[in-house]
């Protein structure tokens, strides 16, 4: 019974562990491509990586309200 209980959650977390990778990946392609200072660079790196989702989605859509200047 007590496997059972694990094999279920990892079949539950995987897949939501697996969307946190890809969503954070794209989060730190978009700020690689945006001109800012290391100090943001940083501070975004770090919030993206550490807060589950929320930090990915927060700077997507940051990056969507105040897009980069285009030269």
């Amino acid at each position: 019974m007590t496997n059972l209980l694990l094999v279920d959650s990892w079949v539950i977390a995987a897949p939501i562990i697996a969307a946190q990778y890809v969503l954070a990946v794209i989060g730190l392609i978009v700020l690689s491509k945006r001109d800012t200072s290391t100090k943001a660079y940083v501070l975004w790196n770090i919030f993206i990586l550490l807060v589950f989702f929320l930090g990915s989605i927060a700077f997507l859509i940051y990056n969507k309200a105040r897009p980069r200047k285009k030269e």
